[in-house]
């Protein structure tokens, strides 16, 4: 039998449908400057949003690079959704022709406020990033340096997640962490782990000095040696090691030591010389869990981390780290992978977990993209 359409029915359905379509245009409203077009609800919120992307644009540049980014070929698209009561977000993706990156698109959501204070300068500080390093970043670095300009309560919450994440088996080891360059599957703990990282070698060498020891792990692909030149750790182990003391003891202010003044000094001075390691088979670094002895109460009493030797009988000896609480954040300003022969028998790195947390999936990303999803931490 022939089948028959209802032709009038079609065409009034069509006709809503294009209606609907125009009066959704008719609503939203683009602004452009030199280096960004954003569409938004409005025309005050496209405006706002583009001029404040240009003021992050130079101002982040200054204040990692040292000076402006030179103009892009074309501008960075922005399409902005807002909701007093939507989570925030956002996701920047381009590619890359002869270390330039082109084919800009960023989409950010959220609160009003949330947008202007963490999602507009964290893909904006993506793009900044591209731009300089004309190449993907492994995943922490580029995440992690892009959490620290959002503002402080979303810092806060990436510190609160971080040693929940480190109590329930979903730290990363150092090892793997530096070598990833696309998304994991349980991405929440790559953010707030990247961002702790990222921190905890800003303070010892400035944003500057950061970037260029990203740049030099992409050059010479061999991150143990970049960490030893540029900050003077050992290698992945000993930087990981420190940095889970530093985290146990509520990850406060810190100024460089010696070691670290000293191989900062020799970094900008070009007079360190580091050979290339050859690859550790043992992949020492690992961060697990081991059975509950002490839990971290609400009151941050009682964390406790195990050190553990591989080569010797039993879990070794107990070392006890006062947890105190998040030392206060500033508000905003605008201001691979070898491991090196272990000199000292590995370590594992061991934390005792709490109540597990309920993971949040987020699609893996390719490369050439970035994402900012917050709905899935804690408020």
């Amino acid at each position: 039998m022939e089948a028959r359409t209802n032709r009038p029915a079609q065409t009034a359905a069509l006709a809503i449908a294009v209606c609907l379509f125009a009066a959704l245009n008719a609503q939203a409203a683009s602004y452009r400057t030199r280096h960004f077009v954003v569409t938004a609800p409005t025309a005050e919120i496209a405006k706002n949003v583009c001029e404040q992307a240009e003021v992050f644009r130079r101002d982040l540049a200054i204040e990692w690079l040292g000076r402006e980014l030179p103009d892009w070929s074309q501008p960075c698209p922005i399409t902005v959704q807002v909701g007093p009561n939507m989570g925030a977000g956002g996701a920047t993706s381009f590619m890359f022709d002869r270390g330039r990156p082109f084919g800009w698109r960023m989409s950010v959501q959220g609160s009003y406020q949330r947008i202007m204070d963490s999602v507009l300068p964290h893909e904006v500080t993506h793009t900044i990033f591209a731009t300089h390093f004309g190449q993907p970043l492994p995943r922490w670095a580029d995440e992690g340096a892009c959490t620290t300009v959002e503002h402080a309560s979303e810092k806060a919450k990436q510190q609160k997640n971080l040693v929940r994440f480190l109590q329930t088996n979903r730290g990363i080891a150092f090892n793997k962490m530096f070598a990833m360059k696309e998304y994991p599957p349980d991405v929440l703990p790559l953010y707030a782990q990247g961002y702790s990282v990222t921190r905890y070698l800003i303070q010892q060498g400035g944003k500057p000095h950061f970037v260029n020891y990203v740049a030099e792990g992409l050059k010479t692909n061999n991150w143990p040696a970049a960490t030893r030149k540029f900050y003077g750790y050992r290698d992945l182990s000993d930087l990981q090691v420190k940095w889970v003391a530093w985290v146990g003891q509520g990850s406060p202010p810190i100024q460089a030591g010696r070691a670290s003044a000293e191989a900062i000094a020799s970094a900008q001075g070009g007079g360190a010389t580091v050979r290339g390691q050859s690859p550790d088979a043992q992949g020492a670094d690992e961060l697990v869990p081991v059975g509950p002895t002490t839990t971290l109460a609400d009151n941050n009493n009682g964390l406790r981390w195990r050190s553990r030797n591989r080569r010797s009988r039993g879990l070794g000896h107990n070392i006890p780290v006062a947890v105190n609480p998040p030392a206060q954040t500033a508000p905003l300003q605008s201001s691979a992978r070898q491991q090196p022969p272990q000199q000292v028998q590995p370590q594992v790195l061991q934390a005792v977990p709490q109540q597990p947390a309920a993971a949040t999936a987020i699609r893996q990303q390719p490369q050439g993209r970035s994402i900012y999803d917050r709905r899935g931490l804690q408020r």
